[in-house]
Formats: structure tokens, C-alpha cells, sequence
């Protein structure tokens, strides 16, 4: 049951990116396995090399794009059958990249991480970097390695506010999405 809902929800993400006016790059969905974050940042690498992007562009968008690969594969929740289901859409038009990362996660942390990036975006860059560095030397790690820097690095890098929805999958798991939205100037 959980495969259906989430593969549903990514084809209409997808969907609606493309209404939106934006052009589609890249996308995966289903798991994230090292060989598959390699492919996928190849890919974007070659495209955005081709499309002779600023090197500030290029790596303000590969530590966003390797940060939330690392927060799908290291955080992301397993469903009961054993998967790690994820996807991460990257679409483009002529002035931003939008970076749309989604996996499960136990229900329960939703509002937890609601707060945390509601916080990121009620406060300018200076602020941002200072949640970033109080992180830093203070963060709580978790049972999984984490202590919440890699959200904070992407707000950091987009210097956007983060868009973040949940949608209830069942009882347990809600599928988490997170877009990132970098400008292009």
C-alpha cells in the first residue's frame, strides 16, 4: 500500500512542476542506493557544466543536491517490506533550480521538523548562519548520526526559504518533501 500512495505522489509532483512552466531534468524515484546518488550527481553535474553555469551556481547547487541525498539515504525511514522509498525531482526555467527532495519519515518527527525549518525561515542569512555554527558546537546527534546541519546548510546555500509538505502515508510513515529553490543571478 505504501509504494502506490508514494509513487502517486511523486507523479503528480512531478506533474505539476511541468504545468508550473518549468523544465524537467532530472528524476528518480525509489531508492537511493550509493550507485544511484552517483548517476544522478554525474548527470547534474555534466548538465549544469554544459548550461556553463557559474562555478558559484555549480556548488552552492551540488552542496544542496549532496546534502539532501544524505538526509534521504542516512534519515530516511524504511516501509514494512524493507524499502527506503525517496525521490528528488530537479527541474529549471530561466531564473531559478528547483531542487524537490521527498522520503518517509516516522509521523511523529513531522512537527519536530516543521519547527525546525519554520525557524530557518523566519531569519535572514546572518541568522541562518548562526543557527548553522550554534548547531555546530552545541547540536544534539541523533540516534542516526544527524544534528539537523544538513537543512540548515541548504537554506544556507539556496538563501531561499524552504518549502516544506507532509502527507500522512499510514498510521506510522508520512511522506516528507522538501524543495529547495536556488536562483540562477
Amino acid at each position: 500500500m505504501i509504494l502506490p500512495k508514494c509513487e502517486n505522489i511523486y507523479n503528480n509532483s512531478k506533474n505539476l512542476l511541468k504545468k508550473e512552466g518549468f523544465e524537467l531534468l532530472f528524476s528518480y524515484f525509489g531508492e537511493f542506493k550509493t550507485s544511484k546518488i552517483n548517476e544522478f550527481t554525474s548527470e547534474t553535474e555534466e548538465y549544469l557544466i554544459t548550461k556553463k553555469e557559474p562555478k558559484k551556481i555549480i556548488k552552492s547547487f551540488f552542496n544542496i543536491l549532496i546534502e539532501g541525498l544524505q538526509n534521504i539515504k542516512n534519515h530516511g525511514e524504511f516501509s514494512a517490506n524493507g524499502q527506503q522509498l525517496a525521490y528528488c525531482n530537479i527541474v529549471t526555467n530561466e531564473d531559478i533550480y528547483i531542487i524537490h527532495f521527498a522520503n518517509l519519515i516516522i509521523s511523529k518527527k513531522v512537527d519536530a521538523l516543521n519547527k525546525a525549518i519554520n525557524r530557518l525561515n523566519n531569519t535572514d542569512y546572518d541568522g541562518v548562519k548562526e543557527i548553522y555554527l550554534d548547531t555546530l558546537t552545541n547540536g544534539e546527534i541523533s540516534k542516526k548520526g544527524g544534528a539537523g546541519l544538513g537543512v540548515i546548510t541548504m537554506a544556507m546555500k539556496s538563501k531561499n526559504k524552504i518549502i516544506l509538505n507532509s502527507t500522512p502515508i499510514n498510521d506510522k510513515l508520512s511522506l516528507i518533501s522538501i524543495e529547495i529553490n536556488l536562483n540562477k543571478k
